[in-house]
């Protein structure tokens, strides 16, 4: 159900709704964690790590990601950094282990394609809000303006 004064955030973020506010930093913030939890529930739905029984014994790379969001001097988000163990890189190419890219075809490892699709399309999503954001901070900025000229 949509709220009056809402935007729906789209299919990348199960449809959630997120309110008008203009506060790049916060939507930055929700980005990055949403980024996080849909490559934990990919690491999961591919059952990458340990199981036994049907059930996940241990994954080092679903419980081991951060993130950081740089800010400028007016707290402004410059830069995301998402950190993680790097083995899980080659896990999403379907490499390692004596397997090197160009011989991927030829052997029984399989890409287990948890970080690409998941981030890049993530990434698409985040420049689309953050273009209804400033939109949005354009708008509000020159229905100011004219009040105040008023």
């Amino acid at each position: 159900m949509e709220h009056p004064g809402s935007l729906p955030l789209g299919e990348g973020w199960g449809g959630a709704i997120m309110s008008e506010n203009t506060n790049i930093g916060i939507t930055v913030e929700s980005w990055a964690k949403i980024v996080i939890e849909r490559w934990e529930q990919k690491i999961q739905a591919l059952r990458i790590g340990r199981y036994s029984s049907g059930k996940l014994l241990a994954s080092i790379l679903a419980n081991d990601f951060s993130r950081q969001i740089q800010r400028d001097a007016n707290g402004n988000p410059e830069k995301i950094i998402f950190a993680f163990e790097y083995y899980g890189k080659f896990i999403d190419m379907g490499v390692g282990r004596g397997v090197k890219m160009d011989k991927v075809e030829g052997s029984n490892r399989k890409r287990k394609p948890w970080y690409s699709k998941v981030f890049f399309g993530q990434v698409k999503e985040l420049s689309r809000i953050l273009a209804e954001k400033y939109a949005q901070k354009g708008q509000l900025s020159i229905v100011t303006s004219f009040k105040e000229s008023i």
